[in-house]
């Protein structure tokens, strides 16, 4: 065969091939973009998640220690992509020559560079302070008590008071005695709401934000509702076929006040009774390098931030701090509850106070 020929038809071959080449880089745009979101956008929720957990539990910690703590907020993640793409005919592919019979071969190239920019909002200010301190709203109260897991130990957590039932933080560090019915009380809710026979919806009236109605009872749970009403200080209707509706109110029982009166925990309450909860190390107890705490109350007995001194295989989160490590173990679902529960309306505080047209940011570019 003529070598000539042979020469073409290597040329054509070579040059289809570089042609697919460069295509399929050039295509690359079209995908490398999603791409970079679906494994970017999951990689930034991550760490930010993660961080603002340590941020939480570090803060608390050093509270127990008598020491101030700030947060930063993420207000914003720029993460900006850049694509370049270009052609020549300046480099070779490996075992093949840049050119065939003097003709030079067309290659494509593609550059890809992210520089994310993040800017933090400090926390303060006297919105902030006013938000951690108010109680928690009614509705994010019945929207925990859904929970099929930890309805109960939210409930018990965020409720201080029904009607006369006490349930306050600390046992011998107030006047306030706790009711021995209140766990009781909160078992029954529990129930009869999980059987259906209890519900919490809105008042069509508008006269009150909720009412507690009871129906479909008799004659398999009629003796607890009778115990639930018991507790309450309420009377049962004579006919248990008759359907109970109970105003709730988010107040303090008054004498002339008939229904469900309750009150809530604060942020900040909540926050103290998961500091009291930390377990310091032996040695600084002693040193009296920690606030000391009463005896819990019902609310954080089940609630435990282990420290030591090597750091544990088995966590859900840790912070370091004076040579400890402070952490959750992986294993113990009702603190972990509970610190959600915890940072969830932490989180609402710190969305509803900063305004970032006054606050000071502090935006770090990130280089790669």
């Amino acid at each position: 065969m003529d070598m000539r020929l042979d020469d073409h038809w290597d040329r054509r071959i070579l040059t289809l091939t570089t042609l697919c080449l460069v295509l399929c880089v050039l295509s690359g745009c079209a995908v490398v973009g999603p791409r970079s979101i679906s494994m970017g956008r999951a990689d930034y929720n991550e760490v930010i998640n993660r961080t603002e957990d340590e941020q939480m539990l570090l803060s608390i910690v050093k509270e127990r220690y008598g020491e101030t703590s700030s947060l930063l907020a993420v207000s914003s993640v720029a993460a900006n992509v850049r694509f370049r793409t270009s052609a020549g005919v300046d480099a070779g592919f490996q075992g093949f020559p840049t050119s065939v019979g003097g003709e030079n071969l067309l290659i494509g190239r593609l550059a890809y560079e992210e520089n994310p920019t993040i800017t933090y909002a400090p926390v303060q200010g006297e919105k902030y302070v006013r938000q951690l301190m108010s109680p928690v709203p009614f509705d994010i109260l019945l929207m925990s008590m859904r929970s099929v897991t930890n309805g109960r130990l939210l409930f018990t957590l965020l409720v201080n008071r029904v009607n006369d039932l006490r349930n306050p933080d600390f046992l011998d560090a107030s006047p306030v005695e706790p009711h021995p019915q209140f766990a009781r009380f909160v078992e029954l809710l529990t129930e009869l709401s999980k059987v259906g026979v209890l519900d919490l919806v809105g008042d069509t009236q508008k006269e009150v934000a909720f009412n507690a109605v009871i129906n479909g009872y008799a004659p398999q749970y009629s003796h607890k509702v009778v115990e639930f009403l018991g507790l309450l200080d309420l009377t049962m209707p004579e006919d248990e076929a008759e359907d109970i509706v109970i105003p709730l109110y988010f107040a303090i029982r008054t004498g002339d006040l008939w229904g469900i009166a309750i009150t809530t925990r604060s942020t900040i309450d909540l926050i103290e009774i998961f500091r009291a909860a930390i377990i310091v190390p032996q040695e600084h107890a002693h040193a009296g390098l920690t606030i000391n705490y009463p005896p819990m109350g019902l609310p954080g007995q089940g609630i435990r931030i282990i420290s030591s001194k090597e750091k544990p295989k088995n966590l859900s989160l840790a912070v370091k701090y004076r040579g400890y490590w402070f952490y959750i173990d992986e294993t113990d679902q009702e603190t972990k509850a509970v610190f959600v529960l915890l940072r969830t309306l932490w989180r609402i505080s710190i969305a509803g106070s900063i305004d970032l047209r006054d606050a000071p940011v502090l935006t770090i570019p990130v280089s790669r």
